[in-house]
């Protein structure tokens, strides 16, 4: 197991698990196995996140924005007693209760903000997004982000032979309704509560597909999602390229990426092909142990904070796989955590980038557990790859950009993958 420990720049040591991610995401994080973006964002689980936040002056909040929300809100606070008074006493029907209300209200707040990824999650969607990142929940079994254009949910990924895949939902289907209830102009959390749900039981799913002219209704049953964190194989003529695939960026991410490596390298291959594609994200410490297995004594990304401080990150110990000729499969579905260890491998020319442009989660997110077991979470930087990139918003542009059409998805071809085994017989001789 590697360490829980990540080295900054100045030997200082950051004891703290990370989550890239939808999505990670966290998605919301990610990787949302439509049950919780869990993948699409870079956040981190550190013991300040264990507890509620201090309403204490923070020292390091931005020049001229008041430092707690008390002091900020205080002087105008009445207003909205006010308002709810009415409401209590006049309202003609039933009111929900306090804990309804209060929900709706910090997510009322939350989406003033304008960032889909500073999000707040139930008790109950908290529980579903820790179940996720230990690589299991009940659900469709898809990875879905937020579709801004549409304000609705998107598919990102189903995965292969789970259900929201038998059902036949693609890639870039919109979720317009679930069980007949719209979700258009919610949020991902809310929509990802109603979407998921206990195994066995089944949920109407109105799709939008670019393709079908008019919306259409998809019935699914849910079941128990395992998702398997890696898959390896040998590929080529002589069978002597390494093939390593990363689904998610989970707890065990690194040791298994690492162990993977070892155990290649011990039939001594000729190249290595690490596969990212529709990977959404998931802890930022794994990013770094995974980037770790091949570059060593290197940055592997830069954060900028609000109050403009930065952090570097660097490699920790020694690397697996450091100069074995390398391909990384991208695709839109890679985000976060993927992105960071494609963009420090691209950087240094560690590997070679083949498929289409990244996602581009470019932000970082804390996630704050509070009181009553719900979480906050708070976008509270910028990530940039070694040479100063951003890819929030753009992602990252592969080296050699190859399409995966959708006629391909109908067949076992996959013309990424072959273009990358073309790529190293032509780039590696034995």
């Amino acid at each position: 197991m590697q360490s829980d420990q990540i080295k900054k720049s100045g030997g200082t040591w950051l004891s703290q698990p990370v989550i890239l991610g939808c999505g990670a995401v966290l998605v919301l994080l990610a990787t949302l196995l439509v049950g919780l973006g869990l993948g699409f964002s870079l956040g981190r689980l550190s013991d300040r996140a264990l507890a509620a936040p201090s309403l204490n002056r923070n020292p390091n909040a931005p020049e001229g924005r008041p430092a707690n929300a008390q002091e900020a809100l205080e002087p105008s606070f009445d207003l909205f007693w006010e308002a709810l008074d009415l409401v209590y006493r006049d309202f003609y029907g039933d009111i929900p209760d306090g804990e309804v209300m209060t929900y709706n209200a910090i997510r009322g707040a939350v989406n003033e903000l304008g960032d889909p990824n500073t999000s707040f999650l139930t008790p109950d969607e908290a529980a579903f997004f820790r179940s996720a990142m230990e690589g299991s929940f009940e659900g469709i079994g898809a990875r879905v982000d937020w579709d801004e254009a549409r304000d609705t949910v998107r598919i990102v990924e189903p995965f292969e032979n789970q259900p929201a895949w038998r059902a036949g939902i693609k890639r870039g289907d919109l979720i317009l309704a679930v069980d007949g209830e719209e979700i258009i102009g919610t949020d991902l959390g809310a929509a990802i509560s109603k979407i998921r749900g206990p195994k066995g039981s089944q949920v109407l799913l109105t799709i939008e597909r670019a393709e079908v002219e008019e919306p259409f209704d998809v019935e699914v049953t849910r079941d128990r999602i395992e998702t398997p964190t890696i898959a390896t194989d040998t590929l080529g003529a002589n069978e002597d390229i390494a093939y390593v695939r990363l689904n998610t960026f989970n707890q065990n991410a690194g040791e298994l990426v690492r162990e993977a490596v070892q155990e290649a390298m011990k039939r001594d291959p000729r190249a290595l092909i690490f596969d990212l594609r529709g990977n959404t994200g998931g802890l930022l410490r794994q990013a770094i142990v995974v980037t770790s297995i091949f570059l060593e004594d290197q940055t592997v990304l830069i954060e900028r904070f609000a109050d403009g401080t930065t952090e570097t990150y660097e490699t920790e110990g020694r690397a697996a796989a450091d100069e074995l000729p390398m391909v990384v499969l991208v695709n839109e579905g890679s985000a976060s955590a993927s992105e960071i260890v494609a963009g420090a491998l691209q950087d240094y020319d560690r590997a070679t980038l083949i498929g289409t442009t990244t996602f581009g989660k470019g932000s970082v997110q804390l996630p704050h557990t509070l009181s009553d077991g719900s979480i906050m979470r708070v976008t509270i930087a910028r990530w940039y790859t070694p040479k100063d990139r951003t890819i929030d918003g753009a992602g990252l542009e592969p080296d050699v950009i190859v399409e995966f059409p959708e006629e391909a998805r109908e067949t076992e071809a996959d013309p990424q993958l072959e273009a990358a085994i073309e790529y190293l017989d032509e780039q590696v001789e034995r």
